[in-house]
């Protein structure tokens, strides 16, 4: 993998939140960035994976009859469908 250097501009209360971190953890801008980035993802792939358990969970995922294939075959069946109740 390759480095990323970036360049951002941060707003007054942003640029104390990252100072608060930089003090409060002994680092510096970069190491701040990389756990707070870190941090933000672990986060929401999280909250994705409990989203996904929930309509799991719930039933709505997985909850009715019909093809496998049906959400990258659909338009096929529908064609197949108006054809058999709408005949030429």
């Amino acid at each position: 993998m390759t480095e990323l250097r970036i360049n951002a501009r941060l707003d007054e209360q942003t640029a104390a939140d990252l100072e608060f971190l930089k003090e409060a953890t002994q680092s510096n801008n970069t190491e701040v960035l990389k756990k707070a980035i870190r941090f933000y993802a672990d986060r929401l792939r999280n909250e994705i994976r409990q989203s996904k358990r929930a309509l799991i969970d719930s039933g709505f995922v997985g909850g009715f009859e019909g093809p496998e294939d049906l959400s990258t075959n659909y338009k096929q069946y529908i064609a197949e469908y108006l054809n058999e109740k709408y005949p030429e």
